[in-house]
């Protein structure tokens, strides 16, 4: 988005958080293509996907819809459920561009889905704009119709890979999935980490387990300084209990989904005091693009902002400014040739992708407080206190 672009979303935003009139009937409206997980094991995580699709799209009408070609249009979204399957989001990128004939898709959850929808869009000349699935190889393929707003995970594990080699964490333990995400998540750090970080105790378990004793043990008896919780929400507040109530006291450092009030839910404060974790969007760092989008999100959803909504909302908001700078709401390719030229101020941060059609937003490490807020605690020119994070 241009600086007066985002002035628009952030007034948008304030109106949306004050319950302001709708605005005048549009000239059309353009449909965008939305594909993500609402039912399955990730039915969680794309709820919040679509409450930041959903999010913009009010946003964007509320203020008088977009502008392309001298038009204005109403935005709508079709929506269909991939439940995170490869053959399910072929099946509807398919669809989107055969029937629905949307001119830009958004969304995903998962990197094998997006990875089988990715070709689908060069085919129809039908741009894809990932929001949350983060495998590189989504964008290393360099398709020109694939872009992502949204870090990949060598950036996610490039970020917290800085942080524990600047706070010398070695011996480093983790415990980490049995499956591609955990492995995965293990080599990137092995990759990233400089060679003055020793890598001790590696334990792996699979989808289920709920006894974490044999890892415990074995980290106390390696030495380890700090262990890594490559796993989600629920294993993770598991692992953090029987770690702490073991009495073991090493630095905890953890994923994204720890990272949340969501996750204080499930332990408390005194579990997770000073544990760290990487975060694509501090809900509440006191900057004005964050503050209204959280403020707006509170309003609207009952609840604290996610990252995955604050990524699609950009997302969403990019396409419709591509749209515009092309000046059509049906040619794929001209909008695919914005998208390429496009540099925005979103939410999240500053959106410009590069030749492979990567952005690279800004990537914190945030740190619970002793109270259940969280502050910024890496990189140093992001820097908030508690409650900031």
């Amino acid at each position: 988005m241009t600086a007066l672009a985002h002035c628009v979303v952030l007034a948008a935003l304030v109106a949306l958080s004050c319950g302001s009139p709708i605005a005048e009937a549009a000239d059309g409206t353009v449909t965008v293509g939305i594909v993500t997980a609402q039912t399955g094991p990730l039915a969680a995580a794309g709820k919040f996907q679509m409450n930041g699709f959903q999010l913009a799209a009010d946003a964007i009408n509320k203020a008088g819809g977009a502008k392309v070609g001298g038009k204005s249009y109403d935005v709508a979204l079709k929506v269909y459920d991939t439940r995170c399957s490869a053959a399910e989001g072929a099946s509807v990128m398919q669809r989107l561009a055969t029937i629905d004939k949307t001119p830009v898709v958004l969304g995903e959850l998962c990197s094998p889905a997006a990875a089988a929808e990715s070709p689908i869009a060069a085919d129809f000349q039908m741009p894809l704009i990932i929001t949350i699935a983060t495998g590189p190889s989504i964008t290393d393929q360099g398709n020109p119709y694939t872009f992502r707003v949204n870090a990949n995970n060598t950036q996610l594990t490039k970020s917290l890979a800085d942080y524990v080699a600047a706070r010398n964490l070695s011996p480093l333990a983790f415990i980490a999935w049995n499956n591609d995400a955990g492995r995965g998540g293990l080599n990137g750090m092995r990759k990233e980490l400089p060679k003055s970080i020793e890598v001790g105790y590696v334990g792996y378990f699979n989808v289920g387990e709920v006894d974490f004793s044999s890892h415990i043990a074995n980290i106390r008896s390696s030495g380890a300084k700090a262990v890594m919780l490559l796993m989600d929400e629920e294993p993770g507040a598991l692992a953090i209990k029987q770690i702490r109530d073991a009495g073991l006291t090493v630095d905890l450092v953890g994923t994204l989904a720890m990272g949340s009030n969501r996750f204080l839910d499930r332990l408390n404060a005194k579990y997770l005091n000073g544990m760290a974790q990487y975060n694509a969007f501090p809900p509440n760092l006191p900057t004005p693009r964050i503050k209204a989008f959280n403020e707006a999100y509170k309003a609207r959803f009952g609840e604290e902002s996610h990252g995955f909504a604050a990524q699609s909302y950009d997302g969403l908001h990019v396409a419709i400014e591509a749209m515009a700078k092309a000046g059509t709401v049906s040619d794929g390719k001209a909008i695919r040739d914005a998208l390429a030229a496009i540099s925005a101020e979103g939410v999240i941060g500053a959106i410009k992708f590069d030749g492979k059609g990567q952005a690279s937003p800004p990537v914190y490490i945030t740190q619970w407080c002793e109270d259940g807020t969280r502050k910024v605690v890496f990189p140093d020119q992001y820097k908030a206190d508690c409650g900031g994070g």
